[in-house]
């Protein structure tokens, strides 16, 4: 895979798995009840006193096996109601230049500076035995800035575990869509990629550490967050992604990977309400969950969100 389609394909990722992900769905969340109501992993966003003018929003696995995701009558419903399909980003409308320009100016070192200065020596003691595992050569690295280097490493164990941009929700949904609906980003490949450059490099340490520390785990996060969204069940995927959300030391970590942008998706997503067009929208199922993400967000600005079932 190239350099620029690989960070394709994590960019596309943020939001569902991260290196500070738990790989157990414990069984006191209401993941049982979920499933007994059959609950899809969408919900309806209205206004009061407007029912009729609805978006629809749901929570990507931004990566899966193929045929793995199936997705739910209600949500092929919803989509079929829709004029316009909202993503972060689409992949497919990338500048492979402009993409690999941002590549080696945000992600890159410039010789003689390398990875190897940057790094604490904890990481720098995990790092040999996990390239080796997945085949990638240190000097290869070298030149890697530690966000760069620990999303690619995610990506290498989720191929390894069949795992692919194709299976994923997001790409389903934009197939359906492509020629028949309106595409609209919430974001751009270059406010992203700036994002995770502008990250503390103590963070960027942190988040390499704990990808090295993890990363045989990978794709086990990933099966967890899986049978969350299948299970309909916002509870249990919180708990997966932000079993670390209380430490101040992961707290610049999870602010600019999820907070400020859910601040800034929940913005823009309640203004389509206000548009004539029914907007259906999909973004990393991280961003939806928990206290500070979109659906909690939504509810704070007086509109009214609600799951739906599987069923229309």
């Amino acid at each position: 895979m190239r350099p620029t389609r690989l960070l394709l394909a994590f960019l596309a990722l943020l939001g569902t798995a991260c290196a500070t992900t738990s790989t157990e769905v414990p069984a006191s969340t209401p993941r049982s009840a979920a499933v007994a109501e059959r609950r899809a992993f969408l919900w309806e966003v209205t206004r009061p006193g407007a029912p009729d003018k609805r978006l629809y929003l749901t929570g990507s696995v931004h990566l899966g096996r193929p045929g793995q995701f199936v997705f739910p009558p209600s949500l092929e419903a919803a989509l079929a109601r829709s004029q316009a399909l909202v993503v972060e980003l689409d992949p497919d409308k990338a500048d492979p230049r402009q993409t690999q320009q941002l590549v080696l100016s945000l992600g890159t070192f410039s010789p003689p500076d390398g990875l190897s200065a940057h790094l604490s020596a904890e990481t720098q003691a995990l790092l040999p035995e996990v390239l080796q595992r997945v085949g990638l050569p240190p000097a290869g690295v070298e030149r890697m800035r530690p966000w760069l280097l620990s999303l690619t490493l995610s990506i290498l164990e989720m191929q390894k575990a069949g795992y692919s941009e194709a299976g994923g929700i997001d790409r389903m949904l934009l197939t359906k869509a492509r020629g028949t609906q309106r595409i609209v980003e919430l974001e751009t490949l270059e406010e992203q990629m700036r994002m995770l450059a502008g990250l503390p490099e103590s963070v960027q340490d942190l988040m390499l550490r704990e990808q090295l520390q993890q990363s045989s785990q990978t794709a086990v996060s990933m099966a967890s967050v899986a049978t969350a969204w299948e299970g309909g069940n916002p509870d249990a995927l919180a708990h997966v992604l932000f079993v670390r959300a209380d430490d101040p030391t992961f707290r610049p970590f999870y602010e600019a990977l999820f907070y400020t942008r859910n601040r800034r998706m929940a913005d823009r997503l309640a203004a389509m309400l206000d548009q004539p067009e029914t907007h259906f929208a999909v973004v990393g199922a991280g961003h939806l969950v928990g206290e500070e993400g979109i659906l909690a967000l939504l509810a704070r600005k007086g509109l009214q969100v609600r799951q739906l079932p599987r069923e229309p």
